[in-house]
């Protein structure tokens, strides 16, 4: 089955030039999601086995330490990064419902693989507007990457009731439901339902393969079959 452009996003807050990183983020090798704030579909999960699904992220540098990393962080980057922040940490003191300051906060914490972090500051973000769906698809890749994935999938449930063509929160709930909490049915529903906002995306037949795999090896699957 062929793999259509992946999702990416470029690191600009840490002012790296050129340096592309997936905006699928992997939270195994194998299972991976997608972040909400811009990108092309990528393939759902493929029948080579769990360990070969969706293909890898493109490796990067984690600027400030965070998953990824492959090498010690330039410290003009560091210094930047470490700048920006305080700025951004002065404006949310003066204004705390700064939703663009949140957010920045947000993300920059996010890119870094400091998930914890980046979760709070979406979270104030939904305090200030509820109704920011792309905030949300983040939040809850940052609540999955903190192994709380029934909290993710509430966040990808609540986006898509919000707006239901949301294709990357629905692609996010079958990623959950599959990988994490053995919810087969409904995994395979937000999937059909990718396919239907996204059509000839992927092939729905290796996806049901990989549903049937999982299904049958209880041993590798998490969560309670469906």
């Amino acid at each position: 089955m062929s793999t259509p452009e992946p999702l990416t996003r470029r690191h600009v807050s840490f002012g790296i030039a050129g340096l592309v990183f997936g905006a699928v983020l992997g939270f195994t090798a194998a299972h991976q999601i997608y972040v909400g704030r811009r990108g092309t579909m990528q393939a759902p999960p493929q029948t080579a086995g769990a360990d070969a699904v969706m293909g890898a992220p493109s490796a990067g540098p984690g600027p400030m330490g965070g998953a990824g990393s492959d090498g010690p962080p330039d410290m003009a980057v560091m210094e930047q990064v470490r700048k920006e922040i305080d700025t951004l940490k002065k404006t949310i003191e003066a204004n705390p419902k700064d939703l663009e300051a949140l957010r920045k906060l947000g993300n920059l914490y996010m890119d870094a693989g400091m998930f914890d972090r980046a979760a709070q500051f979406y979270a104030d973000a939904l305090a200030v507007d509820a109704t920011l769906v792309e905030v949300r698809t983040d939040m809850g890749t940052c609540l999955r990457r903190l192994g709380r994935p029934q909290e993710a999938l509430d966040a990808f449930q609540l986006s898509v009731r919000q707006d239901p063509n949301h294709w990357k929160s629905w692609f996010n709930i079958g990623v959950v439901c599959l990988y994490d909490l053995g919810r087969y049915d409904e995994a395979e529903k937000a999937f059909e339902q990718v396919l239907a906002l996204n059509p000839g995306s992927f092939d729905m037949n290796a996806v049901r393969e990989e549903i049937k795999r999982i299904r049958s090896a209880p041993a590798q699957a998490q969560g309670s079959p469906s």
